[in-house]
C-alpha cells in the first residue's frame, strides 16, 4: 500500500490568540504613539537551567516556574525526533516538550493544534518565543519524511538562528503523526519568574539577534491600558534591559517590541502571575464586554455586538466613545473576507492590497492623523474579543484614547469560527466626506 503524506502549515502569532495588532499614522504624518548553529548568549544572561524564584510561594504544576530561552535540548529523546530537529535548526529543549504533547493529542484524535492552544502551551512551558510556525505531517507509518525534512530546513527570512522542537507519535490504526515547531529566534530572554507578589520589581534582559534601532518593553496588567517602561538597548551587545513592577494582584504579558527596518515588531513575550495561581494553559479570564456576544449563531448580528463588546470595555476602562463609521466598516469587511478565503490572520496578504495604512489611505475619502487594525481568528466573537483584549498591541488599539472612529468587519468560515476586523481612526476635525452613525 503507498504511503501517504500531508503537510499543514499554520502561523500563530505570539499572544493567546492568532490575531495581529498595529497602529500607525498615515503617511508623512507624525505619529500620535506609539542555522542551526547556537548562538552564544551574552555572558550576563543567565544559563537555561537557572534555578526556580523563591519570590512567590505555592506550586503551580501546569506552569514552568520561568521563561527563558533557549531551553537545553533533553537527552533522552527518541533518534528521528533528533534527526528531524537537526535538520531544522538548534534543539530547544520546551519547543521539543509542547510539539510531543500537540501529537500525542493529535494522534488521540482531540483535534488538529490551533494558533489558540500552542501559544497558550508555549508561554505554560516558559517560551517566549513570538510566531511559531506550526508543521503537521501525517501518513501510514513509518512516514516518508522527505517532503517534510525539505519544509524544516528552510532558513529564516532575517538570518536569525532557528530553534526547533519535533515530537512523533502512533496513531490507533496503523498511522504516524509528526509536529514540528519552529522559530526564528529574534531574540533570547534571561530567566523570567513566572510567579511573584504585588509591588515587586522585576528585571527584563534579553539579547537580540536582529538589528534594532531602539527597543521598548510593554506591561498589559490585568486591568487597564498597557505600559510602556524605559529600557535600554547596547548597541555593541544587542542587550536590552528594563525593570517592571507588578502593580495589582492578577496575571500580566509582558513583550518586548523592537523597532526594525521594516517597523515595530514584538521580539519575546512571557507572562508573570501577580499573588495569584496561574490560569490553565489557554483559560484567559473573561474581557469586559464579552457579555454582549450574540446568542444566537446568526451572521448578521456578528459586527454589531463585536460594536457592542468594544463600547462596552471602553466604558469599563474610561476611554472615550467612539464613533462608528460606514468606510472603515467597509475597509474592516473586506479584509476579514480575505483573511477568510485565504485562512490566514495578517495585516498585509500579499495580495497587493498593503496593509491597513495602504488601504485606509487608497479609499481616499478619509481623513486621520492615526490609525489603527486589530486581525483576529478565534471559534466565536467573544474569544476573538477575549484574545484582542489579553494581547498588549491589540489592548493598545482598543482603548487608545485619541481614536474617535472605527469599523468593524466579521467574516464566518465554513466550520463557524470567525475572522475580525476591527479599523480605528483618530480625527481632529470633521470630515464632509465621511459618513458616521
Amino acid at each position: 500500500m503507498g504511503r501517504a503524506l500531508g503537510i499543514t502549515l499554520a502561523a500563530a502569532m505570539a499572544s493567546s490568540s492568532s490575531a495581529g495588532g498595529c497602529s500607525s499614522p498615515p503617511a508623512n504624518v507624525p505619529s500620535a504613539t506609539s542555522s542551526s548553529a547556537t548562538v552564544p548568549v551574552a555572558p550576563e544572561l543567565a544559563s537555561a537551567t537557572a534555578p526556580a524564584p523563591a519570590s512567590a510561594a505555592g506550586p503551580a504544576p501546569a506552569w514552568s516556574p520561568i521563561t527563558q530561552s533557549p531551553w537545553v535540548a533533553e537527552t533522552d529523546r527518541d533518534p528521528r525526533e533528533v534527526s528531524l530537529t537537526s535538520a531544522c535548526g538548534t534543539d530547544d529543549g520546551a519547543l521539543s516538550r509542547v510539539a510531543r504533547e500537540l501529537v500525542e493529542l493529535r494522534a488521540r484524535g482531540l483535534g488538529a493544534p490551533d494558533s489558540d492552544a500552542i501559544v497558550a502551551k508555549l508561554r505554560a512551558a516558559g517560551e517566549p518565543y513570538v510566531r511559531p510556525r506550526v508543521i503537521l505531517a501525517t501518513g501510514h507509518a513509518p512516514i516518508d519524511d522527505t517532503k517534510l525534512r525539505g519544509e524544516l530546513s528552510r532558513r529564516s527570512r532575517n538570518g536569525t538562528p532557528v530553534r526547533c522542537g519535533v515530537g512523533i507519535a502512533k496513531t490507533p490504526h496503523g498511522g504516524e503523526m509528526i509536529v514540528a515547531l519552529r522559530v526564528d529566534a529574534l531574540a533570547d530572554l534571561a530567566p523570567l519568574p513566572t510567579r511573584a507578589r504585588t509591588g515587586e520589581w522585576l528585571s527584563f534582559e534579553a539579547r537580540l539577534h536582529v538589528g534594532a534601532r531602539s527597543a521598548k518593553l510593554v506591561v498589559l496588567g490585568p486591568h487597564g491600558a498597557p505600559r510602556t517602561v524605559p529600557t535600554s538597548l547596547d548597541a555593541a551587545s544587542g542587550v536590552a534591559r528594563a525593570r517592571f513592577a507588578l502593580d495589582q494582584p492578577g496575571a500580566f504579558t509582558v513583550q518586548l517590541i523592537g523597532d526594525l527596518a521594516e517597523g515595530p515588531r514584538p521580539l519575546l513575550e512571557a507572562r508573570v502571575f501577580a499573588d495569584v495561581l496561574p490560569t490553565p494553559p489557554g483559560e484567559e479570564p473573561a474581557a469586559p464586554g464579552e457579555d454582549a456576544a450574540p446568542r444566537s449563531s446568526d451572521p448578521s448580528g456578528d459586527a454589531a455586538a463585536l460594536t457592542r463588546m468594544v463600547a462596552a470595555l471602553r466604558t469599563f476602562e474610561g476611554s472615550p466613545p467612539l464613533a462608528h463609521d460606514d468606510k472603515l466598516d467597509a475597509l474592516a469587511k473586506a479584509h476579514a473576507e480575505r483573511m477568510r478565503d485565504g485562512r490566514s490572520v495578517a495585516h498585509d496578504l500579499g495580495d497587493g492590497d498593503g496593509d491597513f495604512r495602504d488601504r485606509f489611505e487608497a479609499e481616499g475619502t478619509l481623513d486621520a492623523h492615526a490609525v489603527g487594525e486589530n486581525v483576529a481568528h478565534a471559534p466565536t466573537l467573544a474569544l476573538a474579543h477575549r484574545a484582542l483584549h489579553a494581547s498588549p498591541s491589540h489592548r493598545i488599539n482598543l482603548l487608545r484614547v485619541d481614536y474617535t472612529h472605527m469599523g468593524v468587519g466579521v467574516a464566518r468560515a465554513e466550520d463557524g469560527s470567525v475572522y475580525v476586523c476591527e479599523t480605528f481612526a483618530a480625527t481632529s476635525r470633521a470630515n464632509p466626506n465621511r459618513a458616521t452613525r
